[in-house]
């Protein structure tokens, strides 16, 4: 009698998946029925029938059929799974529910407990079990403020030229139109109204890059605003500038095909490119770009810089002209070549200021490049001034550290090498590669006794790795305490902006960054 009670109990089945950065992992959902997915950390998508659907920490989602998802971050996907047989009693309407997000910090405990319970053969292990699961279940599907709030966002995003009053948001969020706004505002940061304003300026600004020879007039109204007049001095307000001077940053419309980010060369020219490159793994927080240039493009389309380049999204955007560099792994961009009257082929260089010197070349802009070089230059040597006394002992290294390998960077050919090493005075260790890197162990960086190291770019999960081997300790840098690990993820001192950013992060951080194992 209580081994067959115990049968009727266990109809739950958890799970728990780890995928890390660029990993994909199948879904392989049993006839008849239904699996919860909670994803517990990290970004990625998921892909059922062809479709593609975002995945973000805190929610859940429901699974009726195979599918298989892709982690799109540098921080480990974890994904906890729940699973069901459809005819479960109080469960059949499930599907109809919508599901609330909930932080993961109050969610995992809850998971990592229902999983240790599973397998428990006694009637208070399983008892224990069930109860755990209903818990999950409960506060997964209790439906909050929070929730409602996000569900608005989307309306009002989808609704910019004929836009909800407050009175019908906070009356599809079952609330009041004070206590929604109060809300809103405790989440967004702003009211529903600025917030609209801004959605609206954000809707401009792509109107007037992806649509050639449209007119103020024509944006106005597309954004739901009657007056031409109140629009541009809303959008001067916002922006800082006339919308006429915001569409003449592209009234040559250039597109980026590239790897690299151009964009940031073309900005400081003071053209916005109608499509440029972008990282969504890589910035999953910022849009797929630095966060110092994503303000600069909004209205630009992006490009998937992690995929093949389509041809029908760089065409979209009706260039004028195309910036293309060589890609990686000598991939082909025979998409291309029906416009080959509109594209610039430019090749890879070693200096940051030669992709500067040759687009504004190619735009007829040469007289401003002086000036931004003598900005940047005048920078370089206050940095160097204030890093003399660290820089002038003791030998340097670069290294970053990977989830399965170090790189141990050359001193030279690089645009961050070279700052480092020729503009900023780091002296070089006499045993690193001029150029390029080479892969190496610990043990083997251990035998360079390099005095001082930098590490750069790498996560903290991977660096925590390596810092707690043995072999890490009988580095000489470590043994005196010159280690430093900046927040370094976005540095990238190929175009001025970006070399800019990371001259006054490199000042401001570099000296607090000493790294104590």
């Amino acid at each position: 009698m209580s081994q067959l009670f115990l049968t009727k109990l266990h109809h739950f089945k958890l799970d728990m998946l780890k995928v890390r950065d660029g990993g994909v992992e199948s879904i392989n959902i049993m006839n008849g029925h239904i699996n919860l997915m909670y994803i517990a950390s990290g970004h990625g998508f998921l892909t059922k029938n062809g479709e593609q659907e975002a995945l973000k920490e805190g929610k859940s989602y429901f699974l009726t059929e195979d599918c298989h998802f892709l982690s799109t971050s540098s921080e480990l996907l974890t994904v906890y799974m729940l699973s069901w047989d459809k005819e479960v009693k109080n469960l059949s309407n499930v599907l109809s529910i919508r599901l609330a997000d909930q932080l993961p910090a109050k969610m995992v405990s809850l998971w990592d407990e229902a999983i240790r319970l599973q397998n428990g053969e006694s009637l208070s292990a399983q008892c224990k079990f069930q109860s755990a699961v209903w818990t999950i279940l409960s506060l997964l599907t209790d439906y909050a403020e929070v929730d409602q709030i996000e569900e608005t966002i989307e309306l009002i995003r989808k609704n910019v030229a004929n836009p909800y009053s407050v009175a019908t948001l906070a009356e599809k969020a079952n609330m009041t139109p004070n206590s929604f706004t109060r809300a809103f505002k405790k989440r967004v940061g702003m009211s529903p109204k600025e917030f609209l304003m801004e959605e609206r300026i954000q809707t401009a600004k792509a109107l007037m890059l992806q649509n050639k020879g449209i007119t103020t007039k024509d944006v106005a109204m597309k954004i739901g605003l009657q007056d031409e007049f109140y629009f541009s001095r809303l959008f001067k307000q916002k922006v800082g500038e006339a919308p006429t001077i915001f569409m003449k940053k592209s009234k040559e419309r250039i597109a980026v095909v590239s790897q690299m980010f151009l964009q940031d060369h073309l900005l400081s020219l003071g053209i916005q490119p109608v499509a440029a490159p972008f990282y969504p793994s890589v910035y999953p927080l910022s849009g797929g770009l630095p966060s110092y240039l994503e303000h600069h493009l909004q209205g630009t389309r992006l490009l998937n810089a992690e995929k093949m380049f389509k041809p029908e999204e760089v065409l979209q955007s009706q260039p004028d002209r195309i910036l293309k560099t060589p890609l990686h792994n000598g991939e082909v961009q025979a998409v291309l070549l029906s416009h080959q009257q509109r594209v610039q082929h430019i090749s890879f260089k070693t200096e940051w200021n030669d992709y500067l010197r040759e687009i504004a070349s190619l735009l007829g802009r040469e007289s401003m490049v002086d000036k931004i070089e003598q900005e940047i230059s005048c920078l370089e040597s206050k940095v160097k001034d204030e890093f003399c006394p660290l820089t002038r002992k003791g030998k340097w290294a670069v290294i970053w550290i990977r989830q399965n390998e170090i790189r141990l960077y050359g001193h030279s050919h690089h645009a961050c090498f070279d700052l480092l090493y020729q503009k900023l005075g780091f002296e070089p260790h006499p045993d690193l590669p001029t150029s390029g890197y080479r892969l190496l162990t610990v043990e083997e960086l251990a035998t360079l006794n390099i005095d001082k190291l930098l590490i750069l770019w790498s996560h903290e999960k991977d660096v925590w790795k390596v810092v707690q081997s043995k072999e890490w300790k009988k580095i000489k840098a470590v043994k005196n305490k010159e280690v430093y690990y900046p927040k370094s993820h976005e540095w990238d001192p190929w175009g001025p902006i970006g070399r800019k950013q990371m001259l006054l992060e490199f000042s401001s951080s570099f000296k607090a960054s000493k790294l104590m194992s």
